[in-house]
């Protein structure tokens, strides 16, 4: 594309000028002192005759013909509107409205590089920045006294935008009651009825179909809703009352059933739908009904798969929710609801392993299970997959809400026979516990979600149940996910730098990149305050992104100074196991010009362990650019000494753990000099972290250790710090 017109304008010679204001306007006027009073005064006449021209006009096509003539009256020869039709290598832009000889008549396009290289003294554009709105070039001089051409297009733009606005508003409305048309065709053709209630008037209004199947008059007023709800029959009224569910949650509800007392004193039986309407007025909420005519044969199927779960039998969602509800209103301190939130350890490997055949029966037959297990007056439904939910209301404390729980969970791991397996097949079950007796039932879920969370990370088939503890556990894990989401937003992470030295003569040869966060209220955080929130959230792959910039920076910069430091630094295994990490550290390398060899790459022992086929190739990429991978904190995981071969490691840190016992416990000392021997027996070399005294650092030299950070050799500082002379 050789460039706007307003742009190739410029190039050849012309002003491009832009939208005014009408302050702007009076300031054009103003800056020139040497116009007469009588002059001015016409200024002014002529913008507002030019005005009212414009604002009279209410279709565009029209305006636009207006404002050739006002543009060709102030005594431009030749005059062109044009709109902008197609972007491309040479951009076409078609002709809406044309004054003069020799100018391409309306509906005619050209190029922008046409326009240019008919030299026009000026191209204006209507409204700046859209680019919809028209551009008026001309050819010639203005007429002495005439208005300006810039404020010509200004009142132009506006009333262009106004008469836009209008017909767009004007095509939204039609659009709108076309379809509400089709949907009103489509209700009546599928034969349904609907309601919408407004929280406002507490009115029901009922369409005419809705009427009709009640029996109602049609100059009957609208029932508010609790006329409505009397019509209900009581064992239905919590399906409906959900309309106030419906405007809370922001969301449809499921399908449920209920009956309704019909104008003759016959009950009806409908299958009902809600959803809250995005209108002006909040917790406006629309439903639609289904006739369950009696006799009709698929009735009792429809009731059934509206309330219950299609594979095991039990109850869905939406009437676990109602029972909960209705439970919850009517609990008390002394006679409270328990929610046991229970699913199945690994069920995804008896799916991938054995097949869904095997899976599904799996779930009919733990499904059966937990029907036996119920206690009488609970509700026990499936919410999907291996997730099922029990109710017990009545609960008097958590220790009888655990201890049912734990029953649950026993009868669980008994062995099942499967079809399709030769012998019985174990698999246990986690749970979560809450107990609550006010609240809402979302409130209850995600407390007995949480606790299903800690039950599954101390280890599965077990159970958690709610407590103060974890309710505060959550709320500094979101806290601590917010303090990251800022400190990313607005630079708020710090890299702060600890001395590796060479034990054999105590030189500094490396140093260690530990993040820090800056907040606002609580000043520099250590990373055990954020880091594994970071971890669980998936934030830590930003953060590690944020910090090998900070590395590749401060490595140049020592490099620039002739220092020749090398820079160890932890990735997670989640950042490994990201697609584009690999790409930009590659990138980043190249782009900084760092040097590959002087990083020092640390990660974990779980990485190793959990060796995907995507963290082997991030790896892979830090090898390929020079740096080095090693094993942090070693002994602090799995330890197991297999895993060592499985990636070719350059070093190994040993955790502080091991070194703090040394010169004290003759075990300890062992421990460390048989794990130098390992790693060296490896090819690695070795670091100790967490030196503190000069006799560690002694017997770490005794035994041949290559390597040592700790506070013998200096804390965590900031880089200009760095004893880089040392």
């Amino acid at each position: 594309m050789t460039g706007s017109p307003a742009t190739s304008a410029r190039r050849a010679g012309g002003t491009a000028l832009h939208e005014g204001t009408p302050r702007a306007r009076t300031e054009v006027l103003d800056a020139a002192p040497d116009v007469e009073p009588d002059v001015r005064a016409d200024l002014t006449a002529a913008l507002l005759r030019a005005h009212r021209r414009f604002a009279a006009c209410a279709d565009p096509g029209v305006l636009a013909e207006e404002l050739a003539d006002e543009v060709q009256d102030a005594g431009y020869g030749r005059v062109l509107l044009l709109e902008a039709v197609a972007r491309s290598r040479h951009r076409e832009l078609q002709v809406v409205a044309s004054r003069g000889e020799g100018v391409p008549a309306p509906g005619r396009r050209t190029s922008g590089a046409d326009l240019a290289a008919t030299a026009p003294t000026a191209v204006v554009e209507l409204v700046a920045g859209d680019p919809r709105a028209p551009r008026v070039a001309v050819w010639g001089a203005p007429t002495p006294g005439s208005a300006p051409l810039d404020l010509l297009a200004a009142t132009a733009g506006a009333a262009w935008r106004a008469a836009r606005a209008a017909g767009d508003a004007e095509q939204a409305a039609a659009e709108l009651t076309g379809v509400r048309q089709l949907l009103s065709g489509a209700v009546r053709l599928a034969g349904l009825g609907s309601w919408s209630w407004d929280p406002a008037t507490d009115r029901i209004a009922l369409d005419d179909r809705l009427r009709d199947l009640l029996g109602l008059d049609a100059g009957e007023a609208d029932p508010d809703l609790a006329t409505w709800r009397e019509r209900v029959h009581p064992d239905d009224r919590g399906p409906f009352t959900g309309a106030h569910d419906s405007a809370t949650r922001g969301s449809a509800s499921a399908p449920y059933p209920f009956r309704v007392r019909a104008a003759d004193g016959t009950e009806r039986t409908f299958l009902g739908t809600s959803v809250p309407l995005a209108t002006g007025r909040p917790g406006v909420v629309q439903g639609l009904v289904l006739d369950l005519a009696p006799g009709d044969r698929s009735t009792g199927e429809l009731v059934r798969l509206a309330q219950c779960d299609s594979l095991t039998g039990l109850a869905n969602r939406s009437v676990l929710d109602v029972r909960l509800g209705e439970a919850l209103a009517a609990a008390t301190p002394a006679s409270a609801v328990a929610l046991v939130l229970l699913d199945l350890d690994r069920f995804k490997l008896v799916n991938d392993t054995l097949g869904h055949q095997i899976g599904d029966a799996l779930l009919c037959r733990t499904a059966e299970r937990l029907q036996a297990a119920a206690p009488a007056g609970s509700t026990l439904a499936r919410l999907g997959g291996d997730e099922f939910v029990l109710m017990v209301p009545g609960v008097d404390r958590p220790e009888a809400a655990a201890a049912m729980a734990r029953n649950v969970i026993r009868q669980l791991r008994a062995p099942v026979l499967l079809p399709g397996l030769p012998e019985p097949f174990v698999c246990t079950s986690s749970a979560g516990v809450a107990v609550g007796h006010e609240g809402t039932s979302d409130e209850l879920f995600r407390s007995a979600d949480m606790a299903l969370y800690r039950a599954k990370d101390a280890g599965r088939d077990r159970v958690a149940v709610y407590d103060s503890a974890m309710r505060e556990d959550a709320q500094a894990r979101r806290e601590a996910e917010h303090k990251v989401r800022r400190a990313l937003r607005t630079d708020g992470l710090r890299v702060v730098w600890q001395p590796i030295v060479d034990l054999r003569d105590e030189r500094l040869v490396a140093a260690e990149a530990l993040v820090r966060l800056q907040d606002p209220v609580e000043g520099l955080l250590e990373p055990k305050s954020f880091v594994d929130t970071a971890e669980d959230t998936g934030l830590i792959v930003d953060v590690d992104t944020w910090v090998l910039g900070e590395v590749l920076r401060q490595l140049c910069e020592w490099r620039d100074d002739g220092n020749g430091l090398q820079v160890s630094f932890n990735v997670s295994g989640k950042t490994l196991e990201h697609p584009a990490f690999a790409h930009r550290l590659a990138h980043s390398v190249e782009s900084t010009g760092a040097t590959g060899s002087s990083l020092l790459c640390e990660v974990t022992e779980r990485t190793l362990i959990d060796l995907s086929t995507s963290t082997r190739a991030s790896l892979g990429e830090l090898r390929s650019v020079g740096a080095r991978v090693g094993l942090d904190d070693f002994g602090t995981g799995y330890s197991s000494l297999s895993y060592l071969d499985r990636f070719p490691l350059s070093f190994l840190k040993i955790d502080m753990s091991f070194v703090r016992p040394l010169g004290t416990s003759a075990r300890a000392a062992a421990v460390v000099e048989a794990l130098i021997g390992l790693a060296h027996a490896h090819g690695m070399l070795v670091t100790a972290e967490g030196v503190e005294t000069r006799e560690q650092a002694t017997m770490l030299r005794e035994m041949g250790c290559d390597r040592a950070q700790g506070w013998l050799f200096g804390r965590p500082v900031a880089a200009g710090l760095l004893a880089l002379g040392r």
